[in-house]
């Protein structure tokens, strides 16, 4: 016998059975992914039950001990579970606690996690609790307390609004009493029944704080409008507002932040129907500029300094002939070229309209500005906004550039460097947010 074939013959063998055993593993391998169950794909929203009147969603641990919202409240729910799960705490990714009809009896909590083992679902069921634990699908858990809840089945139509944070919804006026000072402020804000917040850290310094309700509302967009490159202050405002609301915002917001503003022409009238009504306002220095959907040339008497007058004869009621000096309509209008763009100047105010944008400024600076580096409204609020959505109302505070104040004072003690606030609407919902 030829001992070196023997020895490439068992070679060949050996080699044939490594080959056989990689393949028998390659199939078991793809038999678990296939056969095998596996982790629920369905976010812990689409198994709230009908019923549901509060809930309170952390959608990761990195929210489980944030210092915002409650905070004692947050403590407290999250030593119960520490107190339930033991050392399987710390496997927990997502926390679902919520109540039934309106009443704290009906507690439940709907956990997810990294790794739930069966074993550990039969040691709580076996163990003498106040309440009910079953397993609606892998690596979920739900702890039910009061009204018992079975056969918790996931509705993959069932919107979730939010992919990060922490969410809290409640009914108006049935909050749980650890959020009644919260339910005071923010009820009044929304115009359905629900009432929904997220708030999530944006970056290391930066919150997010958004309230969504499910209301389709019609928004004049102000996300595309060109936007200075530099400036100190900006507001928007959106819809038409009555005259008590436009009086307390030009007293209490409009005059005290936007001192450029030529008040002593502008009358009350002025004030509420060219800039408290779809237009935005910035401000640099001692310049201004307004934007809006709709063209200034029919108010411009109310913004220029140096009136050209004409004579008008009037007669008093006693019948006394007298001649009053009248702002004339027919103002001396000049004519530029500012970047490829026709400006008209009247006096020391200058307008640009641009399809359906129309701007109105007393630097002319400010309109090389816009007219050349083509910023838009979006820009400054990318952190902050979905590029899907349109801006309607909005305040942008850097907190350096505001005169000294009670809000200066109160976001400097808050170390809140800048501050954001916008309404949004999409085609089906409508909110706020706040970004500091």
């Amino acid at each position: 016998m030829d001992f070196l074939k023997l020895v490439q013959k068992k070679e060949q063998i050996a080699d044939n059975k490594i080959i056989i055993a990689t393949v028998i593993l390659v199939v078991l391998i793809m038999s678990a992914i296939v056969f095998w169950p596996g982790a629920s794909q369905h976010k812990l929203l689409t198994y709230l039950p009908e019923g549901a009147s509060f809930y309170w969603h952390w959608t990761s641990k990195n929210y489980f001990s944030q210092d915002f919202l409650a905070q004692t409240e947050v403590d407290s729910r999250m030593d119960e579970l520490k107190n339930i799960l033991g050392s399987n705490f710390l496997n927990l990714q997502e926390v679902l606690w919520f109540q039934v009809d309106n009443n704290s009896a009906n507690d439940n909590y709907l956990l997810r996690f990294s790794r739930l083992p069966r074993s550990y679902v039969r040691d709580l069921e076996d163990r003498r609790l106040d309440f009910r634990v079953y397993s609606p699908a892998k690596n979920i858990l739900l702890i039910n307390k009061g009204k018992s809840i079975d056969n918790l089945i996931a509705n993959p139509d069932k919107t979730d609004y939010f992919d990060a944070g922490m969410s809290i919804y409640w009914q108006k006026n049935q909050a749980p009493d650890f959020l009644q000072e919260l339910a005071g402020t923010l009820e009044p804000l929304f115009s359905t029944n629900d009432v929904l917040i997220n708030w999530q850290k944006v970056s290391l310094q930066r919150n997010k704080l958004v309230l969504l309700e499910e209301r389709a509302v019609g928004v004049k967009d102000f996300k595309n409008f060109f936007t200075p490159a530099d400036f100190e202050l900006a507001f928007g405002f959106g819809s038409q507002m009555s005259d008590d609301l436009a009086g307390k915002i030009s007293n209490d917001l409009l005059k005290p932040f936007f001192d450029s503003l030529p008040y002593y022409h502008l009358s009350k009238t002025a004030i509420k129907e060219r800039i408290l009504k779809d237009t935005i306002v910035w401000q640099k220095g001692d310049g201004w500029l307004l934007a809006s959907h709709q063209p200034f040339r029919e108010n411009i008497l109310d913004f220029i300094h140096n009136l050209k007058v004409e004579e008008v004869a009037r007669v008093l009621s006693d019948g006394t002939a007298y001649t009053e000096l009248v702002a004339a309509k027919d103002q001396t209008i000049i004519e530029q070229q500012i970047n490829g763009q026709k400006i008209l100047q009247i006096d020391q105010i200058f307008l640009w309209d641009i399809g359906e944008q129309h701007y109105l400024t007393n630097r002319r600076e400010m309109i090389e500005n816009l007219s050349s580096d083509n910023h838009y409204l979006v820009n400054i609020l990318q952190d902050c906004v979905s590029m899907d959505a349109q801006i309607g109302d909005f305040i942008y505070l850097a907190t350096a550039n505001l005169p000294t104040g009670q809000i200066k004072d109160y976001l400097l003690d808050n170390q809140v460097s800048k501050l954001e606030m916008f309404s949004f609407a999409t085609g089906t919902i409508s909110g706020l947010n706040i970004c500091f």
